[in-house]
């Protein structure tokens, strides 16, 4: 006779773990740093910035470099948004069913090592456009394949950890 799992993810209560508040200090400091970083470029640059590449990585729009906050505005709001869904791993999206705590943990860790991975796109982001005399989108691209690789390792360490 098979048993039924009586798992329940929208039962689960996430508390504060060391290695929880350890993930957001270190959250908040990079944040900190990367807009520090942020600001100080986008006060030194010149008036006119490359804000766009092609698909060779050729600069083929400009503008101010005010308009470079926006996508660094709306990355840090996904970076934040990472780190206050962990407290709700009912809205974590996995590609595999969570059957039991140590996914939901596995779930959680991987939502905050995203957001980690957000806050290093701001400062791609800021680099790409601000920080390099002939701007290429390498580190826009190094980061989004950090990102997908975390995404493709976690899931399918959560996935290995089913029952």
């Amino acid at each position: 006779m098979e048993q039924k799992n009586s798992f329940d993810l929208k039962t689960v209560k996430v508390h504060r773990t060391m290695g929880a508040t350890i993930l957001e200090i270190a959250f908040v400091i990079l944040a900190i740093i990367v807009w520090g970083i942020a600001i100080i470029m986008i006060h030194r640059a010149p008036d006119i910035v490359a804000t766009h590449f092609d698909a060779s990585g050729k600069p083929d729009s400009y503008g101010s470099p005010m308009g470079i906050i926006i996508p660094c505005v709306i990355t840090t709001m996904a970076a934040v948004a990472c780190m206050v869904v962990a407290y709700f791993p009912r809205l974590i999206n996995m590609p595999f069913k969570i059957t039991n705590i140590r996914q939901v943990k596995t779930a959680i860790l991987s939502v905050r090592v995203a957001g980690l991975t957000l806050l290093l796109m701001v400062w791609a982001i800021v680099h790409t456009m601000l920080g390099m005399s002939a701007p290429t989108p390498i580190p826009i691209l190094a980061v989004t394949v950090l990102l997908i690789l975390e995404i493709i390792v976690f899931s399918i360490v959560g996935y290995r950890m089913k029952e």
